[in-house]
């Protein structure tokens, strides 16, 4: 109290928002209205102050999908995650999880199709076609990307794409619907506004429904990342096909690959802080809108689909058991059980079985019989 007492008295004297330390992890400063405000850092706690307890800090920054994600909510750093890459430190990290490269991948025929579609005039015009299988796990393993071509053109490709018949729902942008596209020929000046979807039809792609949901790109992004989140420990619910991934776009058909879809979500940054953000201490959130014609195809089936139940523990280790249990191995199965358990709880890797388990009693050997 007398420390807190102190800094309360040296912090009207200081500038506004400089922290005067009272304890270690515990700051106090003052606002621009001359509100004092205490911040609370997680090494206030001893069991998680890195100086005692440093595998804390390790174990729990692999819950977080980037390093900005952390500084904004353990080390209070109110600036961090201007400018910063939404995707790319997870698809680096973990491309062989998520990127399918093999080019002899198909979809099991029995699996639902999905896509989304993304009109564009000058800029690509982008179907991305998904399969999702029976647990839920989706796969966008197809896209169309051509931009500057008349309707009648992109139809005409499109009727060319592999599934094309199999799609059972295809979401689309809804400015493609209302009345609003004109035909502009001098010898029909008659002839009605038409949408952008019914020029479609009359071409033979009668796919498109209006997409009902959220269309934040916070909110894709968010869902999107709870898809790839603990991939270290399990596999991811979104998958992407590609054998052909480059820098740069790549323009036309591809019927089992998706590289623009990668190139796109590679290039996804959050917006950078205004000096005004930066006084009031506002953290940016917001998407760069640019090149985001197969984002956005992507964001129209994800956000139609529920969010990813996790697994309970009990049912992790249900899984890991099974094989035992099936040859009546009890014995091991409880063992297994149990380091799973452990591991778990202890949010180790529940694979590594080279880490040591305090507490758990392995016998060895039989049991000697009492005489």
């Amino acid at each position: 109290m007398k420390k807190l007492k102190e800094a309360l008295k040296q912090s009207r004297t200081a500038t506004p928002q400089k922290r005067i330390e009272i304890r270690r992890g515990m700051t106090l400063r003052r606002t621009q209205g001359g509100i004092p405000v205490v911040d609370l850092h997680y090494s206030v706690i001893p069991e998680r102050d890195p100086e005692i307890n440093p595998t804390w800090k390790e174990q729990e920054r692999r819950k977080y999908t980037s390093q900005a994600a952390w500084d904004r909510e353990q080390e209070i750093v109110d600036e961090a995650g201007g400018g910063e890459l939404v995707f790319a430190d997870t698809l680096v990290e973990h491309w062989n999880k998520i990127v399918i490269q093999d080019p002899r991948w198909r979809p099991d025929p029995r699996w639902c199709c999905e896509a989304g579609f993304d009109h564009g005039r000058a800029s690509p015009t982008c179907l991305l076609r998904c399969y999702v299988d029976y647990q839920g796990v989706l796969y966008f393993a197809g896209e169309y990307y051509q931009p500057g071509m008349e309707i009648w053109q992109h139809a005409q490709n499109l009727r060319q794409m592999a599934d094309i018949t199999k799609i059972r729902v295809c979401s689309a942008d809804p400015s493609i619907f209302p009345l609003n596209a004109q035909a502009n020929v001098p010898t029909r000046p008659q002839e009605r506004a038409k949408s952008i979807n019914e020029i479609y039809v009359e071409n033979g792609i009668e796919l498109f429904s209006p997409f009902q949901g959220d269309h934040s790109d916070i909110s894709f992004a968010a869902r999107l990342l709870m898809h790839w989140s603990n991939l270290d420990r399990r596999e991811p619910t979104v998958k992407i096909v590609c054998h052909n991934y480059v820098e740069r776009p790549e323009y036309g058909l591809h019927n089992w690959s998706c590289p623009n879809l990668l190139w796109e979500l590679m290039r996804t940054r959050r917006d950078k802080l205004t000096a005004q953000q930066l006084l009031r201490r506002n953290v940016s959130e917001a998407i760069v809108q640019k090149d985001d014609h197969a984002r956005d195809s992507m964001k129209y089936v994800l956000l139609s689909h529920p969010e990813p139940t996790p697994k309970s523990n009990e049912e992790i280790i249900a899984e890991h058991i099974k094989p035992l249990a099936e040859a009546r191995d009890l014995t091991s199965a409880r063992i297994r059980a149990q380091q799973k358990r452990e591991a778990l709880d202890e949010d180790r890797d529940p694979d590594d079985w080279s880490q040591p388990f305090p507490g758990l009693h392995i016998p060895q050997g039989w049991p000697r019989r009492r005489r």
